[in-house]
């Protein structure tokens, strides 16, 4: 496995349909499967692999849910194993949707946003 603790930039071609290549190296290095998580960073677009952890993570904050809703003891553990159950990697719908209404509140209506872009 190649490891990427800094690179070069890589110029990548981007299509009409705003689209474009990974290029194999980060590809591979990054483990990237079906899905990633894509979002800015102050002037720079940021693609993360989606790892086994997000499940992790999701769970904390279900954790987190529980323990506001002031369940304690047995009956925390049963509500946990019930929501934890629910989890699942997200399908690209999910993402997608919520991009578009971070950038709807930020831009105004879809139209607008890719006048601006």
């Amino acid at each position: 496995m190649t490891e990427l603790h800094q690179t070069k930039p890589r110029l990548v071609s981007i299509t009409r349909k705003r689209q474009f290549t990974i290029p194999k190296l980060f590809f591979d290095a990054l483990k990237i499967g079906k899905q990633a998580k894509c979002y800015t960073d102050g002037d720079k677009l940021v693609i993360e692999p989606l790892r086994d952890d997000y499940i992790s993570e999701q769970a904390s904050l279900i954790l987190r849910e529980i323990v506001a809703e002031n369940y304690s003891g047995e009956a925390l553990l049963k509500e946990f194993e019930l929501r934890k159950k629910k989890l699942k990697a997200p399908d690209e719908s999910v993402w997608y949707t919520d991009a578009k209404k971070k950038m709807e509140s930020a831009y105004g209506d879809e139209d607008s946003i890719y006048d601006k872009l």
